[in-house]
């Protein structure tokens, strides 16, 4: 069972979140007896979990509507929906991002974001966590300015976000002996 949570699109398109998140959880589980449910297949059931809970809502009025969740969830609601699927495990990654900070040098200007990444593994079993892992790092993205047509752009704060996730993600593949040791 994998759940995910993301800024909602805030910085990085969430597609590339995803596949990025998912390319990880390939890495460390390739060749193991574990099936990791895709991000898909899970994401309706915690919304409607959030729903249920009081932990979702909705904002409309004649100019925009906007729907929130709190990303906060306590280890019993993490068991709860762990019961809820029947599964062993469940993995919880949550990706957050600070505001965007610009850069700027002699002949170029750039993006850069702090990315949290959480990574957790929770045991049915155990009722507890049995891997955790928070990454903090910073990505980055710059457009070189040659002045002229070509002086346009000022970095991209996606592929920023995209950049610090890939880095935390590939602290955590390091870890994978010790993810395996702890489902077992």
């Amino acid at each position: 069972l994998l759940f995910l949570d993301t800024p909602a699109g805030r910085f990085a398109e969430p597609e590339k979140v995803y596949e990025t998140v998912q390319g990880t959880l390939d890495k460390i589980f390739a060749g193991s007896t574990f099936e990791v449910k895709s991000v898909s297949e899970c994401d309706a059931h915690v919304q409607i979990y959030r729903e249920e809970n009081g932990r979702a809502y909705t904002e409309e009025n004649e100019t925009s509507y906007d729907s929130n969740r709190d990303l906060t969830l306590k280890k019993d609601d993490i068991n709860k929906l762990c019961n809820q699927f029947g599964d062993e495990y469940l993995i919880y990654v949550r990706v957050a991002t600070t505001g965007t900070r610009s850069t700027s040098g002699v002949f170029s200007s750039g993006k850069k974001v702090n990315v949290v990444t959480d990574f957790r593994v929770w045991s049915k079993a155990k009722g507890d966590f049995v891997y955790l892992a928070r990454k903090t790092t910073t990505g980055g993205s710059e457009t070189v300015n040659l002045g002229g047509v070509f002086g346009r752009g000022s970095g991209s704060t996606e592929h920023a976000v995209e950049k610090g996730l890939a880095k935390a993600l590939q602290e955590v593949e390091k870890d994978k002996a010790k993810i395996m040791a702890a489902m077992q």
